[in-house]
């Protein structure tokens, strides 16, 4: 039988934490967006929501720096997310309601999943 996925408990702590920065992500929408005319060209904004689940930051990362430096933004168990010049405080909050509700999907299913198994 093939393993579709990680139905694990530890899976399922990290949706439930996952919608829980997606809301500390939500309520810095405003220092997000205060940061963006600040970047210089060719740069993206990353934010950070450390695994205390507490806002640690922005920071300038350049384009071609992205897939090496959000790894290490995200050490210790923390969140990034990715902004680019012209976003709004309203797009970041559709962006993480979207986070929110994919996460707490997926906590759904695996309670769903899991239960089925237990039968």
């Amino acid at each position: 039988m093939a393993n579709h996925g990680d139905f694990s408990p530890e899976a399922r702590e990290r949706a439930y934490r996952t919608v829980i920065v997606a809301d500390v992500f939500a309520d810095h929408a405003e220092v997000i967006v205060a940061e963006l005319p600040k970047l210089a060209e060719g740069s993206v904004l990353v934010a950070v929501v450390d695994s205390s689940h507490a806002f640690s930051g922005t920071h300038h990362v350049e384009q071609t720096n992205l897939v090496e430096r959000v790894p290490q933004l995200e050490e210790g168990g923390g969140w990034a997310m990715v902004f680019s010049p012209g976003v709004s405080a309203a797009d970041i909050r559709k962006r993480t309601d979207e986070m929110a509700s994919i996460a707490h999907q997926r906590a759904a299913a695996i309670d769903r999943i899991n239960a089925k198994r237990t039968k």
